[in-house]
């Protein structure tokens, strides 16, 4: 197996980890907060998609989000440049419930992008640093950094939903 089917299989699996981890959830589920410095499902759903349109379509392959050209932003009324890096206290109590079945689309558009993306790739662009003003970050690091953070994600998903079903 070489580094491009490694990353492609971590995709597939991250995606199945995800949806396990948000079967039948709640409303409610969605919006719980456990204590009051904690992030929620809802503002952790859309922070992953975000972070994954950023890294991949702006960083890596210098486009513009999807966040952005198909005005997701505009649909869920949200600033376009926010993706919840460095969000304080306030701005994730102040963050609204997003229609959820709209913000899994605009994952799917979101993963679909970098499925793609992936797949334009020979394993010899993994060494290729998009960016000279972040001349640490290859695209290898960017693929190590969303699988890591998505992964980290997931676990946060399933440890709030474990924390509110015995409340």
């Amino acid at each position: 197996m070489n580094a491009l089917d490694f990353i492609r299989a971590s995709l597939t699996d991250e995606e199945q980890y995800f949806f396990e981890s948000i079967h039948e959830i709640t409303d409610q589920e969605l919006m719980w907060q456990p204590f009051n410095e904690a992030n929620n499902i809802n503002w952790i759903v859309w922070h992953m998609s975000r972070v994954e349109d950023m890294w991949f379509n702006f960083f890596c392959n210098k486009q513009l989000e999807l966040w952005e050209t198909n005005s997701w932003y505009t649909h869920f009324n949200l600033p376009t440049r926010d993706n919840g890096f460095g969000h304080t206290t306030e701005q994730i109590k102040a963050f609204p419930k997003l229609d959820f079945s709209d913000l899994l689309k605009y994952r799917h558009e979101v993963r679909n992008s970098t499925l793609n993306y992936l797949i334009s790739l020979q394993e010899s662009d993994l060494t290729i640093v998009p960016r000279e003003q972040r001349p640490e970050m290859a695209i290898s690091d960017v693929f190590v950094r969303i699988l890591n953070e998505l992964f980290q994600h997931i676990g946060h998903i399933n440890y709030i939903r474990g924390l509110f079903s015995s409340k």
